[in-house]
């Protein structure tokens, strides 16, 4: 009896060894986030944006079997604020509590101050909804970034352009001052390739009567030359009524007819069809998008980090996270890995119109002396800190 109650302890203490550590993955974002409210027009509603924190549920799903090999159990741990200085408190908070890495779910103007406040702690934000290029251009240690830039898209649409010789771009643009920006990223993305800018002008839906008459469809694209329109309305009140409306027959892309993004549902090589199949199965038959892909290649990000780095020490796994040996499978063809210049995430992207891939950049014959992912968006030369 006696040998028999010295063995309890032994045994306690081996299936305590045994037992998976827990690791959370934490995940941001703002409360009352205005791009995720419901737009109207003229009693329309409009497809509002959805919060992608399914995305990053279903990464962590996916990844689970390669937890339990690891010998760690993830969950997610979602938290929520209503303004900055709620949203730096969590972050402190989430860290305190052993969490490292937090996927953010943040427009990019709140997220750059939050990662400016939260710059020296112990933590990795990774940025999966902000496409802004200015965000790279910070240089902050604490910040990855899965979803693709605007550089990065724009640079995908050029691409497309070259290769159907498509050289001159009627250039159009709302009123928000996102609008402006992508215009101008994708002028300076198309300049670089040689594409020749027919004009640049800025459209309205104001209601007034000479406004009306000045946005008309056929005006606004008249009296000038061009292969295809590209179109930069954020708000998707004018780009709506410009297809199969312009002065002369042509292709529409931007905020209407080609979309560039990091994942469209209808992708159906390198294992895309299943992720979609899954992600649809989680919530009920929604469609996957690009942001619910820049959140589930997070989380497996994190998941792949913390399972093959085979390190134990949060510093260790960041920087195997970060290092030359990490890559993770996106499906879509390529192993993926963030940039060391601008934490960026290498990835293809994809061109498509509402239910059909087109083609997915790089395209055939842009080649890159290093990785050819490096042929969209900014690459290490061309990139400054501000």
């Amino acid at each position: 009896m006696g040998a028999a109650f010295a063995l309890l302890p032994l045994a306690a203490v081996a299936q305590d060894a045994a037992a998976p550590r827990d690791v959370k993955i934490g995940y941001l974002s703002l409360e009352n986030d205005a791009r995720y409210d419901t737009r109207q027009y003229l009693g329309i509603v409009l497809d509002p944006l959805r919060r992608p924190e399914p995305g990053a549920v279903l990464g962590l799903e996916d990844l689970a079997i390669l937890g339990e090999a690891g010998g760690f159990k993830a969950t997610l741990d979602a938290q929520q604020a209503t303004d900055v200085a709620g949203l730096v408190a969590k972050v402190n908070d989430m860290v305190g509590a052993g969490e490292r890495f937090i996927i953010t779910d943040l427009e990019a103007d709140i997220l750059d101050q939050v990662a400016a406040q939260t710059r020296d702690l112990k933590v990795t934000l990774i940025n999966a909804t902000a496409s802004e290029d200015f965000l790279r251009e910070r240089c902050y240690p604490n910040l990855l970034h899965t979803a693709a830039s605007d550089r990065q898209l724009a640079d995908s649409f050029v691409q497309l352009l070259r290769v159907r010789n498509w050289t001159r771009v009627l250039v159009l643009y709302g009123q928000a001052p996102r609008d402006k920006v992508l215009a101008d990223t994708f002028v300076a993305s198309a300049e670089r390739m040689r594409l020749s800018i027919a004009d640049t002008r800025q459209v309205t839906l104001s209601t007034d009567s000479e406004s009306m008459e000045e946005n008309n469809t056929l005006l606004v694209t008249g009296g000038v030359d061009y292969d295809v329109i590209y179109i930069a309305d954020t708000q998707g009140d004018y780009a709506r009524y410009l297809p199969y409306a312009t002065q002369l027959p042509r292709p529409v892309i931007g905020s209407t007819g080609l979309d560039a993004a990091e994942w469209q549902w209808t992708w159906e090589r390198d294992g895309a069809a299943q992720v979609s199949s899954r992600f649809q199965k989680l919530t009920g038959d929604l469609h996957m998008n690009g942001a619910d892909w820049s959140t589930w290649v997070a989380a497996k990000s994190v998941m792949t980090a913390y399972g093959k780095s085979r390190k134990t020490e949060p510093d260790e796994i960041d920087a195997w996270l970060r290092g030359p040996r990490f890559n993770v499978d996106g499906s879509k063809g390529y192993q993926l890995n963030f940039r060391p210049w601008d934490g960026q995430m290498r990835m293809p992207i994809t061109l498509s119109t509402e239910d059909a891939v087109i083609a997915a950049a790089p395209l055939d014959g842009f080649e890159h002396q290093v990785n050819t992912l490096d042929s969209l968006g900014t690459d290490e030369p061309e990139h400054l800190c501000k």
